[in-house]
């Protein structure tokens, strides 16, 4: 289980790692005005054969991304086509990983229940005793319905839409021609800094904010459902902590380098990825209400 679960972590810190390695050797932003190239942007009219001339990933799942933004933010203005266009996606996207959060969110509930099997086995390697711990922990799983793989899914569907997105969001022409709260989306936070337009950081601040409740909220409910039906950590079987737990680093890492990369990204990107995160957070809480038993 702590295999697994160090597994999910790295897959997360691997997810942030790409977005910003993505972000840095891809540009299709000119650096002398700092807009995108005019040949890169996608306008409506822009045919699918001219993008995926540039590659499959371009043409499959940064082309359709751009033309939904620019179809939402056609009908009102580019932040609400980037707002719009990222809770549609979501949506999609929760359709075919519910059993996959699902399965997330209740790894969070029996971590106590694991804890204790683990505490119980601590330092005993003969073989009789390793097989009891593998017998009552496969009986955890069974008491969860928990098939321990399947929660990484999500993972696997999100990472290639999360770089879509950014290069959708970029050359869309809505958001390169558009604006949104009467700021420029394609200006970073540090342009919006320097023109002392405090728009520009409050977005950026908000995302942060998100971010991290993304990250904590699945823990809170967890624990939530814990107290609801009883079940108790006792103190032998609550690790010892001497600092900061793993959890709490990795999201501290993760939302660190998000912050940082974010306020060198067109704003349009703290504002999707806010956005993505509020909606993540509402995924979390409907997921735990209507389809996790007490």
């Amino acid at each position: 289980m702590k295999n697994l679960l160090k597994n999910k972590k790295k897959l997360l810190l691997l997810s942030i790692f790409l977005i910003v390695f993505v972000a840095g050797c891809k540009s299709y932003v000119d650096p002398t005005t700092k807009k995108v190239m005019e040949q890169y942007i996608i306008y409506p009219t822009t045919p699918f054969s001219e993008v995926m001339q540039e590659g499959w990933f371009a043409g499959i799942f940064v082309w359709p991304l751009a033309q939904l933004i620019n179809f939402f933010g056609g009908l009102t203005d580019a932040g609400i086509g980037i707002l719009l266009s990222t809770i549609l996606v979501n949506a999609v996207i929760a359709v075919f990983s519910i059993k996959s959060q699902i399965q997330s969110q209740k790894m969070q509930m029996m971590q106590p229940e694991m804890q204790k099997i683990q505490k119980k086995y601590e330092g005993k390697t003969d073989d009789n005793s390793k097989m009891r711990m593998a017998q009552e922990t496969q009986a955890l799983y069974a008491k969860y319905q928990v098939n321990p793989f399947s929660s990484i899914l999500i993972m696997f569907i999100q990472l290639p839409l999360l770089m879509a997105f950014y290069y959708g969001v970029q050359r869309s022409s809505v958001v390169v021609n558009g604006s949104f709260l009467g700021i420029d989306l394609t200006h970073t936070p540090g342009d919006g800094l320097s023109e002392g337009s405090w728009v520009y950081i409050v977005i950026w601040v908000a995302m942060i904010l998100l971010q991290m409740l993304s990250m904590k909220v699945p823990t809170w409910l967890a624990k939530r459902k814990q107290k609801k039906s009883g079940v108790k950590t006792k103190e032998y079987a609550q690790e010892k902590k001497s600092g900061m737990d793993q959890m709490t680093m990795t999201m501290l890492f993760s939302t660190g380098m998000i912050a940082w990369i974010g306020f060198t990204w067109p704003i349009a990107m703290s504002y999707y990825w806010g956005v993505s995160s509020l909606v993540r957070i509402i995924q979390n809480i409907v997921i735990d209400k209507f389809f996790l038993k007490d």
